[in-house]
């Protein structure tokens, strides 16, 4: 109870922190995304434009939504990413012997694949009434004011249940579902491995020592609390930006689907069809260059934020002690 309940702190903290560095340049992408395959213009254009049409506060419009969800996000991506890490590496560990161990990299690891699909696929439920909410917040920002529509989140989230039901806010589903699953397999998996590469860099005697089991264990359960901020912020940066080369052809179509009605009728595979064969291979990677700067910025801060916080409040001061208090007394 109090492990799950400190990935959730913990979490909720980082994907908070992280929106705040990673929103302006994510509303950029969404304009990249959405704008006619034909129509030039480079990031810095964008952004000038958007700033144009309504300073800086163009940027973040929409925030709030995302601020208290990427929160909910991020918590529950970790707790479900941590708990079910820990059950499937347990259930394996069962099905080993003293002469076949576990795998000894990451990535042959299938505990660490199939927690991490867990995890994208949890959280997409969650995420897609949010990318719903905050991408069409994001578009009404590129038009002239005499015709926005929508002025505040209520607005708009009460129009979407009036024209679709609590159906219309799952609109693009397959499209966040196939993004968070890849995307996420990716992310943790990358993550953990450039973590374990930079502690073997570090640390000469972890490098010509096999990686064995118990040690292992302990990576999965609590990975390398003793790297430097530093360390952990490269990694998370890198990982990021592996999500995105990866999920980022579907979160192109997500994105038309939620903003479009006309994509929104064609279906996942049909917008995304739609979109190769009208821009090619660059038609699905519009917008991708601020997408990673942004993830990379994002996910350094992300987890770092998680794993400096999820270690004070595991056993390393008096908040720990608290929560083990308020736990039991419940």
């Amino acid at each position: 109870m109090v492990d799950v309940l400190t990935h959730l702190m913990a979490g909720t903290l980082a994907g908070m922190t992280g929106v705040l560095v990673d929103y302006p340049l994510d509303t950029i992408k969404t304009r990249m995304q959405t704008r006619c395959p034909n129509t030039g213009g480079s990031y810095a254009l964008c952004a000038t434009r958007l700033y144009q049409q309504g300073g800086i506060n163009a940027f973040y419009r929409g925030l709030s939504v995302p601020f208290v969800a990427q929160g909910a996000e991020a918590a529950i991506i970790f707790s479900v990413y941590h708990t079910a890490l820990h059950h499937f590496r347990t259930e394996e560990e069962k099905g080993c012997s003293a002469t076949d161990p576990l795998p000894p990299s990451i990535w042959s690891s299938l505990y660490y694949w199939k927690a991490a699909a867990c995890a994208g696929l949890a959280v997409s439920f969650v995420l897609t009434p949010v990318e719903m909410v905050k991408c069409n917040l994001q578009m009404e920002s590129s038009r002239p004011c005499w015709q926005r529509r929508h002025l505040s989140v209520r607005s708009l989230a009460w129009d979407v249940y009036l024209t679709d039901g609590l159906r219309g806010f799952y609109r693009g589903m397959t499209g966040t579902m196939t993004r968070a699953v890849f995307g996420n397999v990716a992310y943790f998996l990358s993550y953990e491995q450039c973590k374990q590469w930079l502690t073997c860099v570090s640390r000469p005697a972890a490098r010509s020592s096999p990686l064995t089991s118990s040690s292992q264990h302990s990576t999965a359960k609590a990975p390398h609390h003793g790297v430097p901020a530093w360390r952990s912020m490269l990694a998370g940066g890198i990982s990021g930006c592996l999500y995105w080369s990866i999920a980022y052809p579907a979160d192109v179509a997500k994105t038309k689907m939620q903003v479009c009605a006309n994509a929104s009728a064609a279906g996942f595979v049909g917008t995304l069809r739609r979109c190769y064969v009208n821009g090619g291979v660059r038609a699905l990677y519009r917008g991708w260059g601020v997408t990673a700067a942004r993830a990379f910025l994002s996910s350094a801060v992300v987890f770092t934020t998680y794993e400096r916080f999820e270690r004070a409040i595991a056993g390393r001061g008096p908040v720990h002690l608290s929560l083990v208090r308020e736990a039991a007394s419940e």
